[in-house]
């Protein structure tokens, strides 16, 4: 590591993808443009799934970990672990005070590697990475809890132990919603909200031309991007879809549920799967109305959903299915709590005129990841750059 040049681990479940980009490795990468050397540690899984013809956990994660670290850009690597205890083991007492020397490869080796004894930052999400705060040595340490865990129904635990103790040694503590730090209030009172960001200047201009099976669907268009998953509400697309036919609806993302067969799909629903993230600004730039259709369960209730700010910097007037957290936070958005709702809400969006649509882009431009890493820099004390 360069002499002088400050050091930051961060922690995330998610690893580097071409069609996906998280709030960890947003993060990462503005450290690394102000000159940081930073190591982004994906999920960590058992090391004897690997041995296994189905491991049970997603090929790209043991991919990255075989690699044994993927240079993602200058300053800033991405690392896969696994662990020689079961995830149910590590975390026990007595397991706990010794299972942060059982990762593999060992983090001491890693930081080793990267010129690293001690980092200036370590930066924790809170979801079961609670080990890290004794395998790295570090003179600041953040927790940013960005989900209600408990939420994924994974046997997760708000008030585990090492979370205890984690946002007790903490500098600093932050969520993304207010839903989510009421959760932890009792286990740290002076939490701050701070929500998700955007990558502004990505998403305000569409560098490339928008993507060829977009050309082949009429105007207007509503879009929504993001995973299709149990928290999707495919029943209120459908209906919206067939209350609004002269609208077409982009749906572009992965599926983790049983996609509907095509007979019982409307004809202006449009399903491409999930794109490259470079393109996703070209098609919010070729696109009228942002939507989010979601469901109301507890997962949801605590999520500040990214693609609120990448429609909004986009230019795109957005219609998203209520919860308080968006009314809380005063979103320039409309909230829909029915089907009528969003009929009206995608109605009255394709109306918006374009001095409109700059104000909802200024408003995005206040929402910069950089932003974001700034107010959380300041409340514990460490310059995001010398000067």
């Amino acid at each position: 590591m360069k002499n002088g040049q400050r050091s930051v681990v961060i922690s995330d479940p998610h690893l580097f993808h071409p069609f996906r980009r998280f709030g960890g490795y947003q993060y990462a990468q503005v450290f690394a443009r102000y000159g940081w050397r930073v190591i982004l540690l994906s999920a960590s899984f058992t090391f004897w799934r690997t041995l296994a013809r189905n491991p049970g956990i997603g090929l790209d994660y043991v991919q990255l970990w075989r690699s044994r670290g993927r240079r993602i850009e200058e300053n800033l690597t991405n690392y896969g672990l696994s662990h020689w205890l079961p995830r149910r083991v590590r975390f026990a007492w007595p397991f706990r005070r010794f299972a942060h020397a059982l990762y593999v490869p060992g983090l001491p080796a890693i930081l080793r590697r990267e010129g690293m004894e001690q980092v200036d930052l370590l930066w924790l999400h809170g979801n079961e990475d609670w080990l890290y705060r004794r395998a790295v040595p570090h003179r600041k340490l953040v927790v940013r809890v960005f989900d209600n865990y408990s939420g994924f129904a994974m046997g997760y635990r708000n008030d585990h132990p090492l979370m205890r103790e984690t946002l007790a040694a903490a500098d600093g503590v932050f969520t993304c919603t207010q839903y989510v730090r009421d959760l932890y209030r009792g286990l740290r009172p002076d939490i701050t909200v701070i929500p998700n960001g955007v990558d502004f200047e990505r998403f305000r201009h569409a560098a490339a031309p928008e993507p060829p099976f977009l050309a082949a669907i009429p105007r207007p268009r509503a879009v929504y991007v993001g995973a299709v998953a149990a928290w999707f509400d495919l029943d209120l697309v459908l209906a919206l879809a067939r209350r609004l036919p002269t609208v077409q609806f982009v749906v572009a993302g992965p599926w983790s549920r049983r996609m509907p067969p095509l007979s019982a799909c409307p004809v202006n629903l449009h399903l491409p799967g999930p794109l490259p993230y470079d393109s996703i600004p070209a098609l919010l730039a070729g696109c009228d109305v942002g939507l989010v259709p979601f469901s109301d369960n507890d997962l949801v209730r605590g999520v500040s959903p990214i693609k609120v700010y990448e429609y909004l910097a986009a230019g795109l007037p957005t219609v998203s299915s209520y919860w308080r957290e968006l009314e809380s936070e005063s979103l320039p958005i409309a909230l829909a709590r029915d089907l009528d709702g969003f009929v009206a809400g995608v109605e009255a969006a394709l109306g918006t005129p374009a001095a409109a649509k700059d104000a909802l882009r200024d408003y995005a431009r206040r929402c910069s990841w950089e932003q974001r890493l700034r107010e959380m820099l300041n409340k514990v004390g460490v310059p995001l750059a010398d000067g």
